[in-house]
Order: structure tokens, then sequence, then C-alpha cells
């Protein structure tokens, strides 16, 4: 299996924000998601607007949502600038295919700057909370193949497995939106080629107006 560490960035002065807050079910919808949402890869073009990943997009979302929900948070919402940062890096890895032991998935080779750096500057650049007074993003990524690819797997590796701190970012009970960009192949090279790969990025933030 793939293993992706988690980067995250946060960018100061914050505003406090409420710790918890109980929650009824706010994503009624995903009661009635198809089982291809949570355990079928995404496909690897995500077709006219995007129709193609929504499947993805939709059982990534129950999924984190429903964790979020278990332990009295608030529910993320969708984000579009979130997302085109997630799409813009997404995209960026499978065609150049970094990833993998050893590798960052969040730092970009051909791009200068650290990963945090990255992170911020795909957020910012795609417009995120560009008003606001203060603001947080970050990212979490996973890639991996033969039955491992899928929006079910992607969110059971953070939350259960990775030591990386990608369940902390899920939980953290400040953040408010995300974008998430779901995408069919492998960005791992040891990948390519294999059955049911699936390259997952997810930008997840705060902004104060």
């Amino acid at each position: 299996m793939t293993s992706v560490a988690a980067a995250g960035v946060l960018i100061v002065p914050l505003v406090p924000m409420a710790t918890a807050v109980a929650v009824a079910q706010p994503w009624p919808h995903c009661a009635d998601a198809s089982p291809d949402s949570y355990d079928k890869p995404p496909p690897a073009d995500p077709g006219r607007f995007g129709y193609g990943v929504l499947p993805a997009i939709e059982g990534i979302t129950c999924l984190i949502n429903a964790e979020r929900q278990r332990l009295g948070l608030r529910p993320l919402s969708q984000s579009a600038e979130l997302r085109n940062a997630a799409n813009k890096h997404v995209t960026a890895a499978l065609a150049q295919k970094w990833w993998g032991a050893g590798k960052n998935p969040h730092q970009n080779p051909r791009v200068a700057g650290s990963a945090e750096q990255q992170i911020a500057a795909r957020i910012k650049d795609a417009g995120y909370c560009a008003n606001g007074r203060s603001w947080a993003g970050y990212e979490i990524a996973y890639n991996d193949w033969d039955g491992e690819g899928t929006p079910r797997a992607a969110v059971n590796w953070w939350l259960n497995i990775s030591k990386g701190g990608h369940a902390e970012i899920i939980r953290d009970p400040s953040l408010t939106e995300f974008g998430i960009a779901p995408r069919g192949g492998s960005a791992d090279p040891a990948g390519v080629g294999k059955s049911d790969a699936g390259t997952y990025v997810v930008n997840l933030g705060r902004c104060e107006k």
C-alpha cells in the first residue's frame, strides 16, 4: 500500500472558534448514496464539468462528515476554491507521477518551496478567503490500487491507519470547509497499469471574514 504523509499550513492570526457543536443529520442524501460512491474508484477522466467524479466526491464527503458527526462536530461544507486547489494538485500529480516511497506527495518537485509553502500557495492562488482577515488551510492525500483505490479505502487510511496527522486534520473542530479532488489512476509509478487505482487530494480550511 502506498503511504502518503499529511502536511498542513496554518496562517495566523486566527480567531478562536467553538470546539464542538451538536448536530443533527446534516447530509440526508448520504443515506441514499450509491455503493459506488464508497466502493468504486473514480474515473481517470472527470468528464464534462467534473460530473464523472461526483460519486467519489459524495463518498468522501459522507465518510468524513460521518466521522465528524460521530464526534459531535459540525460537518464540513463544500468550497469551490479549495476544490480548485485540490484539482490543480491532483492533475499535476497524475501527470508527473512523483508520489511513492520516500517522496512527499504535497511537494511538487517542479515547484519552488517547502510542502507547507506550496500548500499555502495553491490554496491562496485558488482565491480561498480572498477578503478574509485570517484563514487556515490543510491538505491530505491518498493513492493506492488493487482494491484499495476507493473512497472508502482512502478515508479508512486517513482515519485508522496513517500516523501522519490525517485523522487529526479531519477531526479538527475549527475547520469548516473542504474541497475534494478524486481521480482514477496512480500518481505513484509503482501503481501505473494496476487495476482500480485511485488518487485523492482534499484541501480543508477555515476562513474568518
